[in-house]
């Protein structure tokens, strides 16, 4: 059968005859210039922090998975050895990250900032803690060890394009590489496991260069992804706690003992009629505001309980006060310290948090002057202060004063 066109339809098939020719040669043109430069196209050279953790591991993973070059890079920031420890956690943890590497098939380096960490992040938590301040090291740690030098390391070192953790926290590129823009820090998908509260003094520019894979997960799909890679013996493990890189402690007074000297000082019942001194005490930083204290019953008796409501370092003297709800526990207001800036905020009406996982409290912020939109228990000197802004973490400081109370 032979069809017959006429002369409109001729000219229509014509038509699209060169329409489909124009397009073949266009694709063939694009793809014989283009493909050869995407595949010469070096991948981006990520270093990621390697801890023998699941999250790290699974970050690593995940990186891989994305196409990026991995190399791992494991910290060694404590030395246990000079404490006496025959089982030493710092080679189990290093067995662990290279097991990790090897499934993985990605390079192990490791890097020692043992020095740096004594000097620059427990020294003065040290002297912090002497004075009764409820200092918290890992924000130290994390913006002057791991997004101080173990990020210089990685970038000018090993030449990493970016720098990647295993913290819970995520960032406004997301998965985008290296940018010269402003990036701001953004909670994680997991709220329990959030992590930006310890990232608030990080600096902002060594966020623009770095991924947090796991950010945007929860941590029983980080699980999953481990269980089903090669890394399931990673979920037997015990999470690390404790202070950073130093670990969790037994006993931590005892710890602390191996560094501080005990001083004595008087407890002493703050009451609106009196102070009454009710009891002797072995050092201020054993102390924590808000918290109960026991003291001789021969001393004292108390049925409502007698709870720390100032430590006062001069003299070394403990002031409690009777009741959990005692209104000088409360404070109204206080006085943040050169706070550091990841977002500075665009208004006053934002939220702050005194501790991790405690939801944020809405606030107004007039310069350095933080008034709570109710009174909080137990805001002590030296503890961190973290803004939100909703999801955002703009930054936070120290707080430097109480201003006043109930």
């Amino acid at each position: 059968m032979i069809l017959v066109l006429n002369a409109r339809q001729q000219h229509y098939a014509r038509c699209m005859h060169n329409r489909v020719t124009k397009l073949h040669l266009a694709r063939r043109q694009l793809t014989d210039n283009f493909l050869p430069s995407l595949l010469q196209m070096p991948l981006k050279r990520v270093v990621c922090a390697i801890s023998g953790g699941i999250d790290s591991a699974v970050s690593a993973l995940l990186l891989k998975q994305r196409g990026y070059d991995v190399t791992g890079l494991f910290m060694v920031n404590w030395d246990h050895v000079e404490e006496g420890e025959s089982n030493c956690p710092r080679t189990r943890d290093l067995a662990d990250a290279q097991k990790v590497c090897n499934i993985l098939d990605i390079e192990l380096q490791s890097v020692n900032f043992v020095k740096e960490y004594w000097n620059h992040v427990f020294v003065p938590f040290l002297e912090s803690y002497k004075q009764g301040r409820a200092v918290v090291p890992d924000v130290a740690c994390n913006s002057l060890i791991k997004f101080g030098l173990f990020y210089e390391y990685a970038r000018e070192r090993l030449g990493a394009d970016v720098v990647a953790t295993g913290h819970y926290a995520r960032t406004s590129r997301g998965w985008d590489g290296p940018s010269d823009s402003p990036v701001k820090l953004l909670r994680s998908v997991d709220p329990v496991k959030d992590q930006t509260y310890f990232l608030a003094n990080v600096s902002e520019r060594a966020l623009r260069n770095t991924l947090f894979p796991v950010g945007g997960m929860y941590k029983s799909e980080v699980q999953k992804i481990a269980a089903t890679n090669g890394l399931g013996f990673l979920n037997e493990k015990r999470e690390s706690m404790g202070i950073c890189f130093v670990g969790k402690r037994k006993n931590f007074s005892d710890f602390l003992l191996e560094y501080i000297d005990p001083v004595q000082g008087p407890i002493v019942l703050d009451s609106s009629s009196s102070h009454q001194t009710i009891g002797i005490h072995s050092g201020v930083h054993n102390f924590t505001l808000g918290k109960r204290v026991a003291v001789p019953i021969e001393n004292y008796q108390s049925a409502a309980g007698l709870f720390v409501a100032k430590l006062d370092y001069a003299t070394q003297t403990v002031y409690v006060v009777e009741g959990s709800h005692h209104p000088s526990l409360y404070a109204e207001q206080f006085q943040v310290n050169q706070p550091i800036w990841i977002t500075p905020p665009a208004k006053n009406h934002i939220q702050f948090a005194l501790q991790r996982n405690h939801p944020p409290l809405d606030c107004v912020l007039d310069g350095d002057i933080v008034t709570p939109v109710r009174p909080v228990r137990a805001a002590a000197t030296g503890q961190l202060c973290v803004f939100y802004d909703g999801d955002v973490c703009l930054g936070g400081g120290e707080i430097q004063r109480i201003v006043s109370t109930l």
